[in-house]
């Protein structure tokens, strides 16, 4: 098929006036101005008119499985709080309807890519069968005693059978925080060569537990019988902490980094990690000024997640977008796209994902503009905008009640 707009946006800097896209099978096959692409003879032919085709956007964190628990939390502004109320929302039950409803949500906003958090082991076998592209990070946790021996063995057991790979899924670790994980479960994740991922410098509580044990995350441990009697806190910030344990590497992602040392941003800038910053999630949860400016101008790869609806009001990484270029008007546009497209996919170390090109995966969204005249990258920004389509592999997986396409 060919899909035709007014504008198609291979990347953040490059705009096709009257443009097209070529797709056969999972793979774009030719992309330039309509009337070159249409003597291809690829049909059908679909003109949406005034929108853009971009790459789809990739949703670099996100926990798919509570999606159905949003009306059922509260919003507080204690973080461990919080986490009592996202205990046992999970169940064998839930899961499956949560993670497909989160799958559909995802389409509709322009998300082609997931990052998701399985967080029961029940998420992985859900997603396989569904058309988004994924990339799943198995949740592993304990910080000590029967619970650390727990994980670990549940982290023996998935690396030792590790789920197989297809053409939309690839399976990677998440060891979950520093305050609910052990050293050795992080040291294991790192020796398994997967990629991994992780929650760090979230709260000013786990730079406390970090530096002197103490603090609500000990209470946290107490609460739920979990020893901390042997634990010594490494008097380090998160990031140096991460670096002893061998965490910080290429092919690792930091979830938040909501706060940084200056020199927790030159450590990450050498160690070739990706940040994951979730504009939204930092904004419910009251946190201070992110310092996603300081980490961009570092050359950090900054990808940008949804986290769940927990702690978001939707799972649309449009809506992320529009978010976080009413909140970081500094940060220019072209770079915005780049965090919600080819830095995910860099992130996630995805090839042929993340923009527009012949030979590419044809994961495609179009998106309805204003047509005011104004940049094509500065319409999707605006609060008007809407994803028409969300293609995935070559497959339209989304469309939209208000789409207005003609066949041609």
């Amino acid at each position: 098929m060919i899909l035709r707009a007014k504008y198609v946006m291979p990347d953040s800097r490059t705009v096709i006036e009257n443009g097209a896209v070529a797709i056969q099978g999972s793979k774009i096959v030719d992309i330039g101005l309509y009337p070159t692409v249409r003597n291809s003879g690829t049909t059908p032919i679909h003109d949406f008119g005034e929108a853009v085709l971009t790459p789809g956007l990739v949703n670099a964190h996100t926990h798919l499985d509570l999606t159905n628990s949003a009306d059922s939390i509260q919003r507080v502004p204690k973080f461990t709080d919080w986490i009592f109320q996202i205990i046992g929302k999970r169940t064998p039950s839930t899961v499956g309807p949560s993670v497909r409803e989160g799958v559909q949500q995802s389409l509709a906003g322009g998300v082609t890519t997931v990052g998701d958090i399985d967080g029961t082991g029940g998420s992985m076998q859900i997603l396989r069968n569904t058309p988004i592209r994924k990339v799943v990070f198995f949740e592993v946790l304990g910080f000590s005693g029967e619970h650390a021996a727990m994980g670990l063995t549940r982290l023996g057991a998935y690396v030792d059978s590790p789920p197989a790979p297809n053409s939309l899924l690839t399976a990677a670790l998440s060891p979950h925080a520093p305050y609910s994980t052990s050293a050795d479960i992080y040291r294991q994740c790192v020796a398994s060569g997967a990629s991994v991922c992780t929650h760090i410098a979230e709260t000013e509580e786990e730079l406390e537990f970090l530096s002197s044990g103490a603090g609500a995350f000990l209470d946290y441990l107490e609460a739920f019988g979990i020893s901390t009697a042997e634990w010594i806190p490494p008097q380090l910030t998160p990031v140096q902490y991460m670096e002893t344990l061998g965490v910080l590497r290429t092919d690792s992602l930091l979830v938040h980094c909501n706060y940084l040392t200056d020199r927790d941003v030159v450590t990450l800038a050498e160690s070739g990690a990706s940040v994951v910053f979730c504009p939204r999630s930092h904004h419910y949860f009251y946190h201070t000024d992110h310092p996603v400016v300081q980490l961009i101008e570092s050359g950090i790869n900054v990808a940008i997640g949804t986290d769940s609806l927990a702690s978001n009001w939707s799972l649309s990484l449009l809506d992320e977008l529009k978010f976080l270029a009413r909140t970081q008007p500094c940060i220019r546009p072209e770079t915005l796209f780049n965090m919600v497209t080819c830095n995910g996919a860099k992130a996630f170390g995805l090839t042929q994902v993340g923009r527009l090109e012949k030979g590419w995966q044809a994961d495609i969204i179009a998106v309805k503009i204003p047509n005011d005249g104004r940049p094509a990258i500065e319409q999707i920004l605006d609060s008007s905008s809407e994803n028409l389509l969300t293609v995935v592999g070559g497959k339209v997986c989304y469309t939209s009640n208000n789409v207005r396409f003609i066949d041609m």
